[in-house]
């Protein structure tokens, strides 16, 4: 808790009866650690203000805060987003200059022939979870966390997600693999380039000697270990993506449609896990494996 200003005028007062930082820390409900950087403060610049601070200037104005606290009283479950539309306080994300590199985007790519399309593969990761209900957050005061108004009755557990890895070319899906537990680093995501990627591509008949590969600004995915491993294999040529822009990346279609169709809840009487959430993304994918394969048939047959 960061004390006010009547705190930090205790915390000397306290100093000055002889009190120990521990003493002090305990009447005034603060940790030890505040005691002695304010008692600092004060011994060096005689002063318990606060210093000014640069930081990013306020985006509200005191009247559109004022609405804001008034629409979370009325409905404490609400969502900022809807806040935001309410209020009219909506900001686009794009920025002009946001805008205009999309535009030459678009300009470059749109005459591109289908052959050159034929030669992208689609990167990306998406998280599947054993049920679609996200947690529900709850704007309240200190103190208030189990009014009626705070609380959202459920009798389900909570949610299990997986992360996944899966690729995408012009004529069908690729491999859709297990991420692993744990954070998601560059260097993960390298090894899924190597044990993954790279093989399932290779097996395409016939493998392009040389292709394109279109991923979103992830940070991961610009890591400068990530960086090295394209160097490595200069048969991949990473297009550029315009900034805040993942859904140029057609892969966010595909996710979207996998999402809807594994959005079903787990079979009644199935404890939720991740191999089971697994199985459940896994399921429309290879369902489109499968047509993919049926419709390759059919046009090698009519050939």
């Amino acid at each position: 808790m960061k004390p006010s200003e009547i705190h930090r005028g205790s915390i000397i007062s306290l100093h000055r009866v002889g009190r120990t930082n521990a003493q002090r820390a305990r009447q005034l409900h603060i940790c030890k650690q505040t005691v002695s950087r304010w008692l600092q403060r004060h011994k060096d610049t005689r002063n318990l203000t606060d210093k000014p601070r640069t930081g990013r200037p306020p985006c509200t104005t005191s009247e559109q805060d004022q609405q804001i606290r008034i629409a979370v009283e009325k409905n404490p479950l609400t969502t900022s987003l809807r806040v935001i539309e309410h209020q009219n306080l909506w900001k686009p994300h794009l920025t002009e200059a946001n805008i205009e590199k999309r535009l030459e985007y678009a300009l470059e790519f749109c005459e591109k022939p289908a052959i050159f399309w034929e030669n992208v593969v689609l990167l990306d990761e998406k998280t599947f979870y054993s049920t679609n209900r996200k947690a529900t957050k709850v704007w309240r005061k200190n103190g208030t966390r189990y009014d009626g108004q705070h609380v959202v009755s459920d009798g389900r557990s909570g949610r299990i997600g997986a992360a996944l890895f899966g690729w995408v070319y012009a004529s069908g899906v690729g491999e859709l693999t297990d991420i692993g537990r744990g954070r998601f680093t560059g260097v993960k995501y390298v090894k899924l380039l190597e044990d993954v990627f790279l093989p399932s591509v290779r097996l395409l008949n016939p493998y392009p000697s040389q292709f394109f590969l279109l991923q979103d600004n992830s940070p991961i995915h610009n890591a400068e270990v990530v960086k090295n491993w394209f160097k490595a294999h200069p048969e991949i040529n990473v297009l550029p993506l315009p900034p805040r822009s993942p859904d140029l990346n057609q892969f966010e279609h595909v996710w979207a449609a996998m999402e809807k169709q594994a959005s079903d809840p787990l079979p009644l009487g199935s404890l939720p896990n991740r191999n089971a959430v697994i199985q459940k993304a896994l399921a429309p994918w290879e369902h489109q494996r499968g047509r993919d394969a049926g419709q390759a048939l059919c046009l090698k047959l009519q050939s």
